[in-house]
C-alpha cells in the first residue's frame, strides 16, 4: 500500500450491498480504509485508470458486463492490482472459477463482517506482492537456467530425466529438449563410466550432493565428449527425497587446453635437452684444445694451426647457436627490430658458402654458388641475412650424403631478390612440409643422420624472412632431394 490508508474500490450495483459493504468498514477501519463505490465496469475502469487504489471489491454481474468476463476485463487492464470477488449465495461454482482465473479471494455477500471483510482485504493484497515477487524471481531463475552455457536436468529417483534447458539438448546433440524427456540419464554415459555414475547417484542420495564428478558422456550421433557433472537431491513437502537436479559442463575446452599444455611442457623439456646437448659437444671440444694449449702439448706448429682452427669452427657454431637462441626470444615477445644497410647478396651469398666449403669438402659434398648477375644490392639487416643463409647452407650439408652436390643460386625478378639452395640429399616428406618453419620441430625420419641443432633454425629463418618483408619456400621429393628459397625486396618496405 502507498500510504497507511487502504485505498478500496467497490463496483457494485445493488445499493443494499454498497451500504453492507460501508458498514462493514465503517465498524472497524477507524478511518484506514478510503472506500470509493460506482456501479459500473466502464466507470470503475475510469476510475482506475485516474487514481491509485490498493484493491478492488467486484461484483461479477453488473449492468455492463457479466460473468467471468467481468474479472477478465478488470485483470486484462490492471493486472497489479488485486481483486476480490463478491459472490451471490448461489454462485459457488462461478465464485471458485473465478479464484482459479486470477482473483485473489471472494465474499458471500449474506455473510459479509467487518472483521473478515477487513482480513480478506489485507491478504488479497499480500498475495498479490508476493505472486509480483514470486514471478520476478521465476523469471529471474528461468533466465538464467535458459542462458546458462551448462546443462541443468531435473530427474526421478532412478535417472528418468522430467525437465531439461535448451543447453542440455544442444550439448547431447538434440535441436528440442522435448526429445530427451523420459530418457534415463544413466544411458547418457559412457558404458565404462556408467558403474561411477551409479555410485555416485547413490553418494547423493546418501549426502545431498556431488561435485565435479568426471564421465565421458555420449551425444546423440555416437560421438563422446568430456564433462563434469555435479548433482544434488531433491526433497517433496514432507521431506521425503524426490529427484535429483544434475548440472552439466562441457569441460571439451579444458581438456583440449591441458592437452595442449601438456605438449607444450614435453616440447620445452625436448627443446631444453636439445640445447644441453648442442651446447655440450662444442664446449667440451673447446676445453680439450685449451687444455691441450695451457699444458704445452701442442708442439707441431701444422698440428696447433689445425686445432686451433677447429677451435675457431666450434666457437663461431656456438655463437651461431647463441644468436639463434637470442633472435628466437626476441620473436616471441615482439617483432624483430632490423638494422638495415646496403648489403650485396651474392657477396654475402659467396662468402657464407666459402666458409662451409671445407666442411662439405671432409663430407666429400660438392658445393657451387652460381649468381645470375655480378651484384645483387638490397636493404637488408646483414647479420640476419648471414643467418638465414647459413642456415640453409647448413641444413643442405646436413642431410646431404657422400658424392651428393649442393647448388646456391642468387638472381633478381621483379624488384626481389631471389636466393636458392638446392641439395640432392635425402628429402622431406610430404607430411612434414607444413610443420618444418614450426619453432622446436625436426624431421625424424633419418636414424642415421646427425641432425644436431634445436629446432630453430628454419623457424627463425622464416621469422626473419617475414620481417624484411619477404618469404621462404621449399619444394621437395623423399630421396631426391629439397630446394628452398627465400624471396626478399631489394628496397626496404615503407
Amino acid at each position: 500500500m502507498s500510504t497507511d490508508v487502504m485505498s478500496v474500490l467497490l463496483i457494485e450495483d445493488d445499493p443494499d450491498d454498497v451500504l453492507l459493504v460501508k458498514e462493514s468498514l465503517a465498524e472497524i477501519s477507524l478511518g484506514k480504509i478510503k472506500l470509493e463505490y460506482t456501479g459500473r465496469l466502464s466507470r470503475g475502469l475510469i476510475e482506475l485508470s485516474s487514481h491509485y487504489y490498493d484493491v478492488v471489491l467486484l461484483d461479477l454481474n453488473l449492468p455492463d458486463s457479466r460473468g467471468l468476463e467481468t474479472l477478465k476485463t478488470v485483470i486484462k487492464s490492471y493486472p497489479k492490482i488485486p481483486v476480490v470477488v463478491l459472490s451471490g449465495l448461489a454462485d459457488d461454482v462461478t465464485t471458485l472459477e473465478a479464484v482459479r482465473r486470477g482473483a485473489q479471494d471472494y465474499l458471500v455477500k449474506g455473510e459479509i463482517s467487518g472483521p473478515m471483510l477487513v482480513r480478506v482485504l489485507h491478504y488479497a493484497i499480500e498475495r498479490k506482492q508476493a505472486e509480483a515477487v514470486l514471478r520476478e524471481s521465476e523469471a529471474r531463475y528461468r533466465a538464467l537456467v535458459e542462458t546458462t552455457p551448462n546443462g541443468i536436468t531435473l530427474t526421478d529417483l532412478d535417472g528418468k530425466l522430467l525437465l531439461c534447458n535448451q543447453q542440455t539438448a544442444s550439448l547431447y546433440g538434440y535441436e528440442n529438449r522435448e526429445d530427451m524427456l523420459g530418457m534415463n540419464v544413466f544411458d547418457l554415459v559412457l558404458p565404462a563410466d556408467r558403474r561411477l555414475a551409479e555410485v555416485n547417484a547413490q553418494k547423493t542420495l546418501n549426502e545431498g550432493r556431488v561435485i565435479n564428478a568426471e564421465y565421458t558422456l555420449v551425444r546423440k550421433d555416437g560421438s563422446r565428449f568430456p564433462a563434469e557433472i555435479s548433482a544434488a537431491l531433491l526433497r517433496d513437502a514432507s521431506g521425503a527425497s524426490a529427484g535429483f537436479i544434475i548440472i552439466t559442463r562441457d569441460t571439451t575446452e579444458q581438456f583440449r587446453a591441458l592437452e595442449a599444455e601438456k605438449r607444450l611442457i614435453k616440447l620445452r623439456e625436448e627443446f631444453i635437452a636439445s640445447v644441453s646437448n648442442d651446447l655440450r659437444n662444442p664446449l667440451f671440444s673447446l676445453m680439450g684444445y685449451v687444455d691441450l694449449l695451457r699444458n704445452g702439448k701442442m708442439q707441431d706448429p701444422d698440428l696447433l694451426n689445425e686445432y686451433l682452427f677447429r677451435a675457431s669452427k666450434d666457437t663461431n657454431r656456438l655463437l651461431g647457436m647463441v644468436n639463434e637462441l637470442l633472435d628466437f626470444s626476441v620473436s616471441e615477445n615482439q617483432t624483430l627490430a632490423l638494422n638495415y644497410t646496403k648489403v650485396d647478396l651474392v657477396a654475402l651469398s659467396q662468402d657464407v658458402v666459402g666458409s662451409f666449403r671445407e666442411l662439405a669438402e671432409a663430407r666429400r659434398i660438392t658445393i657451387r654458388f652460381v649468381p645470375k648477375e655480378p651484384s645483387l644490392i638490397a636493404d637488408v639487416d646483414l647479420s640476419r641475412m648471414r643467418r638465414v643463409l647459413i642456415n640453409l647452407v647448413e641444413n643442405a650439408i646436413k642431410f646431404s650424403d657422400m658424392d651428393d652436390k649442393i647448388l646456391v643460386k642468387a638472381e633478381s625478378v621483379n624488384d626481389n631478390a631471389l636466393i636458392s639452395v638446392i641439395d640432392q640429399g635425402c628429402g622431406i616428406p610430404k607430411d612434414d612440409f607444413s610443420r618444418i618453419f614450426e619453432k622446436y620441430y625436426q624431421v625424424n625420419h633419418y636414424p642415421n643422420k646427425n641432425t644436431f641443432g634445436m629446432g630453430l633454425g628454419l623457424y627463425i629463418t622464416k621469422q626473419i624472412m617475414e620481417a624484411h618483408g619477404g618469404s621462404i619456400a621449399v619444394e621437395s621429393k623423399l630421396n631426391a632431394g629439397s630446394k628452398f628459397t627465400v624471396s626478399i625486396p631489394v628496397s626496404k618496405p615503407a
